[in-house]
């Protein structure tokens, strides 16, 4: 007897299961296109939303709304149930066989469970299933002073900065139309209204933007989105939501020891810490506990005071605060000079301004190479070289014919030595040079050897020719073929490293790339001298006849 009753409960069992197995089988070959009034099912397509998303959306922040499309699944013992559900204007969703369930102003996950816990109390031994498949679409309202105020379509997933940056892109300038000129004249003849395109509005604020939600009012500051990264100043929008964008119209500036230096605008109940950090932070470099700030107490009258941020003072600031923040002197200062040319390992060299001497610098930098002209180099400071030369443009306002002696020879010497530069020309000035204590910025270049002298003018064979110690310039002269007929008695020497021309004496040293020059004699036309003579003395002949004449009578 036992044995048949279990047999009789195995069996049930087995039947049991095998009609929940053929019932899930038939559902899943019944799936087609759903209905809510016939229960007919469809294929699920889940295809790519066309909204682009910053990142996941959060359940416990999305709200709904109407427009939002929800996919639904529901698995009972007997049927498969998909649904493609819309939420309604009124923020309804209708579930076929369940009711109306509203989840208007609800959270994502709030509106997930509601509309589970409806399908529970009709099916408790469902399996539930929903999903957000589509974001609506709705429009919010935006203010100011704006070109195109009004109504815009956004998402729940829009954020301010993204309404922000189309209203920026509306202001561009448009592509200017090419037009000829007969259709230029036309138009102006027809029309001289102003269009409202030609009205040039001030800048909008992306710091004082302000999001009007229901009661409450919320501050955007997009600058700082920008600077610190934080959502927190750049929220998504809202159905209902009221934007108001203002222009800018108060400013603050900071300067100094701050890693973005410029002007700001204004935000009210900000502190100084805050603006620091807009501001990209302190530089290294920078005191803090020296800052500067200009106050306006009135519309004219301003004072300056000093603070110490160190002390962790929560500084409020003003409209129209200047602030300066100091650097800490000398810190990790590094003060540099060149030196290129003949040099084993030319390059940028650290120094001590004002302690730091060309001998030092030769050395660190290996010394001279093999074709250096080690009686020779240069220095030059650009820093110096930029400051203006007030003396020389006072002399240029004057004219040439009123300058005096002295001006036309300043401006000689000024021609010929670059301001802030320190040359040497010759070895006995080299070795005093080289305890000159070098400025921060300076070009040192040592030149190239190139061992010859140059003759000029009224010699016979005129060109280069080798130099040599322990010639003088008559031995130059013997090797250039002596003088010409025509060459004169006066001799100069025009120095390689300055350019100055020096009257050739026994005391004066003739150095590497120095030009030797003789002036030649002016070459005259006898006959044209004798014409000229016999025209001055008929010149004069007349002069006294004339004379003579007038004193007779």
């Amino acid at each position: 007897m036992k044995k048949i009753l279990i047999c009789i409960i195995l069996f049930a069992n087995v039947k049991t299961q095998t009609l929940d197995i053929n019932a899930l089988r038939m559902a899943q070959s019944q799936m087609g296109l759903s209905s809510s009034a016939d229960n007919t099912r469809e294929e699920v397509n889940q295809s790519k939303s066309n909204i682009i998303l910053d990142k996941v959306i959060d359940p416990d922040n999305y709200i709904v709304g109407p427009g939002d499309l929800f996919r639904m699944n529901i698995i009972s013992s007997d049927d498969i149930s998909i649904y493609s559900l819309a939420v309604s204007p009124t923020g309804d969703i209708l579930i076929p066989s369940i009711g109306i369930v509203n989840i208007n102003g609800l959270t994502l996950q709030g509106a997930i469970d509601k509309q589970t816990k409806k399908i529970f109390e009709l099916n408790p031994t469902a399996q539930v299933h929903i999903q957000l498949a589509e974001i609506r679409e709705f429009k919010i309202k935006i203010i100011g002073h704006l070109q195109k105020p009004g109504y815009y379509t956004v998402t729940p997933v829009t954020r301010i900065s993204d309404i922000f940056n189309e209203l920026l892109s509306e202001k561009t300038p448009k592509e200017p139309d090419i037009k000829s000129d007969e259709e230029l004249n036309e138009e102006i003849h027809e029309s001289k209204k102003p269009y409202i395109e030609d009205i040039i509005y001030p800048e909008l604020s992306n710091r004082n933007i302000k999001i009007i939600r229901y009661k409450d009012t919320i501050d955007v500051d997009l600058a700082k989105f920008g600077a610190l990264g934080n959502d927190i100043y750049n929220p998504y929008l809202m159905q209902g939501d009221v934007v108001f964008i203002p222009f800018k119209e108060k400013s603050i500036s900071i300067y100094g020891g701050i890693n973005i230096p410029g002007n700001y605008e204004f935000v009210e109940n900000e502190n100084l810490r805050e603006l620091i950090d807009l501001a990209g932070g302190l530089r290294k470099s920078s005191d803090p506990s020296k800052i500067e700030i200009t106050r306006f107490n009135t519309a004219k009258e301003k004072n300056t005071f000093s603070i110490n941020l160190n002390n962790n003072e929560l500084i409020k600031i003003m409209p129209e605060d200047h602030i300066m923040i100091r650097y800490e002197q000398d810190y990790k200062r590094q003060d540099i000079v060149f030196i290129t040319g003949e040099i084993k390992y030319p390059g940028v060299y650290s120094i001590v301004s004002g302690e730091t001497d060309v001998k030092e610098i030769l050395s660190r930098s290996g010394g001279y190479t093999k074709s250096a002209d080690q009686t020779k180099f240069f220095i030059n400071n650009k820093s110096i070289s930029e400051i203006p030369d007030r003396e020389k443009e006072r002399i240029f306002l004057i004219e040439e014919n009123n300058r005096s002696a002295e001006e036309k020879a300043y401006i000689k010497a000024r021609t010929l030595t670059e301001k802030g530069t320190i040359e040497s020309t010759s070895k006995a000035q080299l070795e005093t040079l080289m305890d000159f204590k070098l400025a921060k910025n300076d070009e040192i270049y040592i030149p190239e050897n190139f061992d010859y002298i140059e003759i000029l003018g009224g010699i016979n064979k005129p060109g280069r020719y080798a130099y040599s110690d322990e010639y003088n310039y008559l031995d130059y002269l013997d090797l250039a073929g002596g003088l010409t007929k025509n060459a004169t008695r006066k001799k100069f020497i025009i120095k390689a490293g300055t350019g100055q021309r020096l009257p050739l004496n026994n005391t004066l040293k003739i150095e590497k790339g120095d030009i030797l020059f003789i002036p030649d004699r002016l070459e005259y036309n006898a006959w044209q001298v004798f014409k000229d003579i016999l025209s001055i003395l008929g010149s004069i002949g007349a002069l006294i006849i004339v004379i003579q004449n007038a004193a007779g009578a």
